[in-house]
């Protein structure tokens, strides 16, 4: 389990208020869900082609996984994309600073791709123009593309995981879903 990461439900309840102290991004209406869906399916292409050889490799996947879920702090797919960075050969010190947008130990052919997907979740899917630019020019529209489809598909997981956290941390009055730092 990443630092900073709670256990499901711990025995003492530290937030007194309803959801009080949650300060992750969750779908605030079905409509934002629906929407993130319906930019899934436009982009089912570019999701499947993230598991094919000669695009992006998997620890590039990984690390987009993990700078995003940082972003979100999502610590269902923080620790679900820890696993699966270590697998790819991401070290467990990289692993830490990515998941506080520390891009230090990553490696620089990457770092444009990551920045790139830490600027789209902290705009909700809405790069500016002068970064989707920059991103094509460095890699190519082709793999540009599946860098964007992967913080799209992350930061949607990362979503529905908050939303989760959100309500059991409601109904069960602060007893579950909370990161330590939120109690």
């Amino acid at each position: 389990m990443p630092a900073g990461i709670a256990p499901d439900c711990p025995p003492a309840m530290n937030n007194h208020g309803l959801g009080a102290g949650f300060r992750r991004r969750i779908y605030g209406s079905p409509l934002q869900l629906i929407r993130d869906l319906w930019r899934l399916f436009r982009a089912t292409r570019d999701i499947l082609a993230l598991s094919l050889k000669g695009r992006i490799s998997a620890d590039f996947r990984e690390r987009i996984m993990l700078a995003v879920s940082g972003v979100n702090r999502c610590r269902h797919c923080a620790w679900g994309h820890q696993l699966l960075a270590r697998i790819a050969g991401v070290s467990n010190a990289e692993i830490a600073g990515l998941l506080q947008q520390d891009l230090a130990n990553s490696p620089d052919r990457q770092l444009p791709g990551l920045l790139f997907s830490i600027h789209w979740a902290e705009t909700d899917g809405a790069p500016t123009a002068e970064a989707r630019m920059a991103l094509e020019a460095r890699y190519g529209v082709r793999v540009a593309r599946q860098i964007e489809a992967a913080a799209l598909l992350i930061n949607t997981g990362n979503r529905i995981g908050n939303t989760f956290d959100f309500l059991l941390s409601r109904i069960s009055r602060g007893r579950c879903g909370l990161l330590i730092s939120e109690r």
